[in-house]
């Protein structure tokens, strides 16, 4: 009888003692803030309109970029991830192939898994000062934190050819509030993610997330609403002012 190669492991925990903060995501699975060299970023929640509804905001354009900050590695490029053809799964690399990265990330514990997307991934897309709202009905969604579609064509033909080819895949890199979140800000693969979209190929997504929960502060969101407000009165109930008032603090 042929037996079955073992699954690989569901996910590996690390420590990043060290980590700069540069990169950080706050809150739950019902909404968070990614932080870029401290500043609130991209901001996305579940405003608990229609069925499951959420919402995702970006800083005006003054605040920093992702790719200001961001380490690429030609590891991520082929990392030899090689996915469960049953159910998906990869088992997580080793967090030392990705210290790079890592190292930009708040200092703690978190946990990385690894695996291939759904087939109804979503991809969102946030614009600086505006609200883009979606219904959660999918069971994978990535924020975007950079250009999005990538600008650089050739790139993106480069990873077709490779995902056509039938090779070693290449992987994204997300961030996630918690290790169970249906909602990730994509830190690194928007060339790949479109190469995917183009080959018609379910995407190859490392999940990071903190292994202790970081809830958002009343401070967080003070931040946030100035980092996201461009000054000009809002209509009552408007999408950004529901994405503020959905999100759920502690006091601090």
């Amino acid at each position: 009888m042929t037996r079955r190669p073992p699954q690989p492991p569901r996910s590996v925990c690390f420590d990043v003692p060290d980590g700069h903060g540069v990169i950080e995501v706050i809150g739950d699975e019902g909404g968070s803030l990614l932080l870029l060299a401290g500043e609130p970023v991209v901001l996305e929640v579940n405003d608990g309109c229609g069925s499951l509804g959420w919402l995702a905001a970006r800083a005006g354009t003054g605040g920093p970029g992702l790719s200001e900050v961001k380490y690429l590695t030609e590891w991520l490029g082929a990392p030899g991830l090689v996915p469960d053809p049953l159910t998906g799964r990869a088992g997580p690399p080793d967090p030392q192939c990705l210290r790079p990265l890592l190292s930009l990330l708040a200092p703690g514990r978190y946990v990385m898994s690894a695996g291939l997307a759904p087939h109804d991934l979503r991809v969102v897309r946030p614009r600086a000062l505006q609200v883009q709202s979606w219904y959660a009905d999918e069971e994978l969604a990535l924020v975007t934190s950079d250009a999005w579609p990538p600008r650089d064509h050739r790139a993106v033909r480069g990873y077709v050819d490779r995902i056509r080819a039938g090779g070693g895949l290449p992987a994204l890199v997300a961030l996630f509030p918690t290790a169970g979140s249906s909602v990730g800000h994509l830190l690194d693969g928007h060339h790949k993610l479109a190469a995917y979209e183009h080959a018609g190929a379910r995407p190859l997504v490392i999940r990071l997330a903190p292994l202790e929960l970081r809830p958002f502060r009343r401070d967080d969101l003070d931040r946030a609403r100035a980092a996201f407000s461009d000054g000009a009165p809002r209509p009552q109930g408007d999408a950004l002012g529901r994405l503020f008032s959905s999100v759920r603090t502690e006091s601090a």
